[in-house]
């Protein structure tokens, strides 16, 4: 078993990762769920009434993350939308999955999952003049926005929920154990992901703290923010999904003990 003895440590719930990591665990590895993230909802005002009114003029709407389409699908059921003529995009497998638990029909998926994926695949047709809704965290960076209104779409930005730091109340059992036997593998799926274990492992100096373990960033936009603390990333996946962080992850460590 190749990852005997490795304590694994995922910033997502146990819920939200389900059977992904699966493959890590029947490598023989352990692992420690510790959410960093809690998800706000923050819809209900007046621009986002004021934008609610005019869905049906969008052309698309693009969502990149499980927790935009969940908070989504509440506003269309709240707001009774009618989004018959409007196509819907994805950044990747995991986001495609919550909108066909929530019903809600997919037009467009990228072959890589990311914004720079999406691009791609907006590029590939004219969007010149078309009107695209991205409604996501009030942190949402700007690099998809950007991208699109260059291929000439008129681009909103719909903040519908903020990315708050998660209670340590609610993770006493899982900050004992860090604590007492600190992980040697980090997965870290966003940069707010790793900025909150930052605060909530009170952690004054990264470099030295994650000095001698492994790090693995679920794409390259937490890579970057992960090496702008000047730490090394030692895994991004082929795949920008929990399954391929599984996969990179047994790749990696086969590579390593080959070398010893």
């Amino acid at each position: 078993m190749k990852l005997k003895n490795h304590l694994i440590l995922v910033t997502k719930s146990r819920l939200e990762v389900k059977n992904s990591l699966m493959k890590l665990i029947n490598e023989g590895a352990e692992l420690i769920f510790f959410p960093t993230i809690k998800i706000k909802p923050i819809y209900g005002t007046e621009v986002i009434d004021e934008l609610m009114s005019e869905s049906l003029k969008y052309d698309f709407i693009v969502f990149t993350s499980a927790n935009a389409v969940k908070i989504f699908a509440k506003i269309l059921a709240d707001y009774k939308l009618d989004l018959s003529r409007t196509k819907i995009a994805v950044v990747g497998k995991t986001t495609a999955e919550e909108c066909r638990a929530n019903g809600i029909y997919i037009h467009i998926i990228p072959e890589e999952f990311s914004a720079k994926g999406l691009i791609k695949k907006f590029s590939q047709f004219g969007i010149d003049n078309k009107k695209i809704l991205i409604p996501g965290s009030a942190l949402s960076r700007e690099e998809l926005k950007l991208g699109l209104t260059e291929l000439g779409a008129e681009v909103i930005n719909l903040p519908i929920y903020d990315v708050v730091v998660n209670d340590l109340s609610e993770l006493e059992d899982e900050y004992k154990i860090i604590t007492s036997r600190k992980p040697d593998v980090f997965i870290f799926t966003s940069p707010s992901s790793f900025e909150n274990y930052l605060k909530l492992m009170n952690i004054n100096d990264p470099v030295d703290y994650f000095t001698n373990v492994t790090i693995c960033a679920i794409g390259p936009t937490t890579e970057s923010e992960i090496k702008s603390n000047q730490i090394n990333v030692n895994i991004v996946p082929k795949i920008y999904t929990l399954e391929g962080v599984a996969d990179a992850i047994i790749e990696y460590f086969n590579l390593t003990k080959n070398l010893v």
